[in-house]
């Protein structure tokens, strides 16, 4: 028979029920300090309390019917967090989400919403029931949580027409004017936040011919480009430092747009700071040297054109 101690050293929580004869124990564990009642009935080490792992063993004991939903639910499922080298990096997030059909519940690193998610929806994975992926993105599409959604397009962890089928788990719970924002947003198919800016206003002024992040092969290579003209063949390349910014990323970046310009590619480069500081100047840049029928049909004042980078304004 375990003790409360054997419980939390082996697991880190334990499940305490109104009879339980291991209850009084939890109760003086709680009292000093040791452990804390992390959700109605369910106590875990302080130590362990905020950490995600502990979190959703609570979630697991205190109801059955528990779908784990957003960053959570997408690490779990092997994708590797923005900035993390890592995949199962639980440590990328501060709060778990989950959905129940009956229950409610905020707590501190925790959020239960009630609702029901169809079972087409969910997976299972080590008995842990999760949403699947393309759920959890539109939420967090949804929620603004764009270097998740980018992360997961990136990785090729969803697709956007994956996103819009996962619309379906959702009627009821969010407005259908929030679900077709972030749906449209998805459909730019962006691996970055700087990517989603400029996928944003090349929408807005009428900009076509595009394809974004669209493999071409040069040679015996193949690169993606972020914004692909190919009746042009031009490519918009959007160069943050993080990436391009070293000594070996700008090495790589000139030997790509040497290799793309050999083989017919005219390689605009542009960065993040440039959008946001002159958006205009890098939509006339990039007109002059499309074809009439790809060029804006619109153009709005700079202001604008940031409110539309942001999601401020309509796009």
């Amino acid at each position: 028979m375990r003790t409360f101690q054997d419980q939390i050293e082996r697991r880190g929580v334990a499940r305490i029920h109104r009879h339980s004869y291991i209850r009084g124990q939890a109760d003086r564990a709680v009292a000093r300090g040791d452990a804390v009642r992390i959700l109605p009935g369910v106590v875990a080490a302080t130590s362990l309390a905020r950490d995600p792992r502990t979190i959703i063993r609570a979630l697991l004991l205190w109801h059955r019917d528990v779908v784990l939903v957003g960053k959570a639910a997408l690490i779990l499922l092997g994708m590797t967090p923005p900035g993390s080298a890592h995949p199962m990096d639980l440590r990328a997030i501060n709060e778990v989400e989950a959905f129940s059909r009956t229950r409610s519940l905020v707590r501190p690193g925790i959020r239960v919403h009630r609702w029901h998610m169809p079972h087409r929806f969910i997976t299972e994975r080590e008995r842990v029931r999760l949403a699947e992926p393309e759920v959890s993105v539109l939420i967090l599409a949804i929620q603004g949580e764009w270097e998740w959604v980018c992360e997961a397009l990136r990785q090729r962890f969803v697709t956007p027409e994956g996103c819009r089928e996962a619309r379906k788990s959702l009627t009821g719970r969010y407005s259908r004017t929030q679900v077709d924002a972030a749906l449209a947003d998805i459909a730019l198919a962006p691996w970055s936040i700087p990517e989603l800016e400029m996928g944003r206003i090349l929408r807005a002024v009428g900009v076509t011919g595009n394809k974004p992040n669209h493999k071409v092969r040069v040679g015996d290579r193949h690169y993606y480009l972020d914004q692909a003209f190919e009746a042009e063949t031009v490519a918009l390349e959007i160069d943050g430092r993080n990436v391009h910014g070293t000594a070996d990323g700008y090495e790589a970046t000139m030997m790509r747009s040497a290799h793309l310009d050999r083989h017919g590619w005219k390689v605009l480069h542009t960065t993040p700071t440039m959008i946001r500081r002159n958006p205009r100047f890098v939509l006339d840049w990039l007109a002059s040297h499309l074809h009439r029928r790809h060029r804006p049909k619109a153009m709005f004042s700079e202001p604008v054109l940031r409110d539309i980078m942001r999601g401020l304004a309509a796009a």
